[in-house]
């Protein structure tokens, strides 16, 4: 019997609570061993009078822009079913499927899972003076904003849930890096790799790590992770769980070939 392509792999998903299990999930199918150690959590803002007035206000509006699948998330408890909807723009395709669960096909799908996609996809289709909603969360970097403004956009920043970091496993995280117990580690944002380093502050970590695997989801997440000097190993080409998988399966193949 063939064995599965990551069997024995023990592999740390840092992402916050609610979406670990499903990368979880995934991981299993292939053989390897999962373990959860959130390094971030993403909780609904708890000030919500804007969100209130621009959902009102939604008919107002040319774009519904949404970065994250937690901003899809979050702004439709505030929305009613039988509310139109303005054009909608999305960064990804887990962003889309969020919004397909719900019934809606996005207008804009960029082939590149980045803000820096979505703004060049929305590039032909923005008008001056457009009202666009940008709806995501506090760490959402400026970029897309910065673009859409330079279109000629009016764009309004709507920020419907907040990620933080989470310390809780730091003496689990610890002492699996110690016991050399983690052949991958999983970066799935920037906040996630900032949660990691900040949790081993003042620690000398290279060691700790020099027998992992680093792999990243994207480009903007291996940026940030290169910036704190950790040398990555895996960033699929298309920004996705199930790409990062193949990636790992890829990398271990060809080391086992080696």
């Amino acid at each position: 019997m063939e064995r599965l392509p990551l069997y024995g792999k023990t592999v740390l998903v840092t992402r916050g609570k609610e979406q670990a299990h499903v990368f979880s999930d995934k991981l299993k199918q292939v053989g390897a061993r999962p373990v959860e150690i959130p390094l971030i959590s993403v909780s609904a803002v708890t000030e919500t009078k804007e969100i209130e007035e621009c959902v009102r206000d939604l008919s107002r509006y040319d774009w519904l822009v949404f970065t994250s699948a937690n901003g899809v998330r979050f702004f439709f408890t505030f929305v009613s079913d039988i509310m139109p909807l303005p054009n909608v723009a999305v960064v990804g395709k887990k962003t889309a499927l969020a919004l397909e669960k719900r019934g809606i096909r996005p207008a804009v799908v960029p082939d590149e899972f980045v803000a820096e996609g979505l703004a060049e996809a929305m590039k032909s289709l923005v008008k001056p003076n457009d009202r666009v909603l940008l709806v995501k969360g506090n760490l959402a970097r400026p970029t897309l904003k910065e673009a859409l403004v330079q279109l000629g956009a009016d764009v309004t920043d709507l920020v419907v849930y907040e990620t933080k970091m989470n310390e809780s496993g730091k003496e689990q995280l610890l002492d699996l890096l110690k016991k050399r117990a983690l052949d991958v580690v999983t970066f799935t944002s920037s906040s996630t790799v900032e949660s990691f380093m900040n949790m081993l502050d003042g620690i000398e970590w290279r060691p700790l790590l020099a027998h992992c695997v680093i792999a990243c989801i994207g480009p903007i997440t291996k940026q940030t992770a290169e910036q704190f000097g950790l040398r990555v190993h895996i960033c699929p080409e298309q920004y996705t769980i199930d790409d990062m998988i193949k990636a790992m399966e890829t990398f271990f193949q060809m080391e086992g070939n080696k």
